[in-house]
């Protein structure tokens, strides 16, 4: 009987991968003083599209490694995989202040990630993805959020019996759609051709410095322009020969 529990145990540790994410220092201020304790996050996948997290607390590191461990086997969740190596189309997960976009990616592209996510990508047996993190970098900020984005995840099987057709129907219509942005795309194209060839017969205007003349004159400005102009001249006239001006009388003729 024991041994065959060995057994068992040699099994689980085979099938599943663990990822330990960190390990942080607690403390726990009493009456006697502070008691220490250290928290142990891991990750747990069977490298088929099973994942799971968990946390432990205890007074040494193995022990907290062990309940964390324990957590994640215990809540772990199946994601639907792409060929068995990404993710089937775009999705977003938050949680808190953490926000999380994971794309899928071509084969050869590896895992773009950091931190708790590659180790989350890597326990699952994802082998291409590109992920982002913005806001909180908080490692079980990060985790939650990761899975929070998996359980929005859905596979063209599901859509198609939520819509009662079937998955040769939804490839018939992601075909369709593709065409249809090709002919817009063609569209486009002539449109953008059409324009050139327009521009091309239009009358080229003639070059000028001017905004308002072709010539690049400026009214009256341009023939005299570097040239010096002369001040007008001032004539003082005094007081009494204004007055005799004044009173002068024209001849007559």
């Amino acid at each position: 009987m024991s041994e065959q529990r060995f057994e068992n145990r040699d099994r689980e540790r085979s099938e599943f991968v663990d990822k330990l994410v960190g390990v942080r220092r607690v403390a726990k201020t009493v009456k006697g003083g502070r008691r220490m304790s250290f928290g142990a996050l891991v990750v747990v996948g069977d490298e088929a599209g099973r994942v799971g997290f968990g946390q432990g607390k205890a007074k040494e590191v193995p022990d907290a490694v062990k309940k964390a461990t324990d957590g994640a086997k215990r809540g772990m969740v199946r994601v639907p995989l792409r060929q068995g190596r990404t993710v089937h189309h775009e999705v977003k997960g938050r949680f808190g202040a953490t926000k999380v976009i994971i794309k899928p990616a071509v084969p050869g592209t590896g895992i773009i990630a950091g931190g708790p996510m590659r180790a989350v990508f890597e326990a699952m047996g994802i082998k291409d993805v590109v992920a982002k993190a913005q806001g909180s970098t908080n490692p079980y900020n990060l985790i939650r959020a990761t899975f929070d984005a998996f359980a929005a995840m859905e596979t063209p099987r599901g859509i198609a019996a939520k819509r009662g057709l079937k998955i040769t129907d939804l490839t018939l219509h992601a075909k369709e759609s593709a065409k249809g942005e090709m002919d817009q795309k063609e569209l486009i194209a002539k449109a953008e051709k059409a324009k050139a060839a327009r521009a091309a017969r239009a009358p080229k205007k003639p070059e000028g410095k001017g905004r308002g003349r072709p010539d690049g004159q400026r009214g009256d400005r341009g023939e005299n322009r570097g040239k010096r102009t002369e001040a007008p001249k001032v004539v003082t006239v005094s007081k009494a020969e204004s007055m005799a001006a004044a009173t002068e009388t024209p001849k007559a003729e």
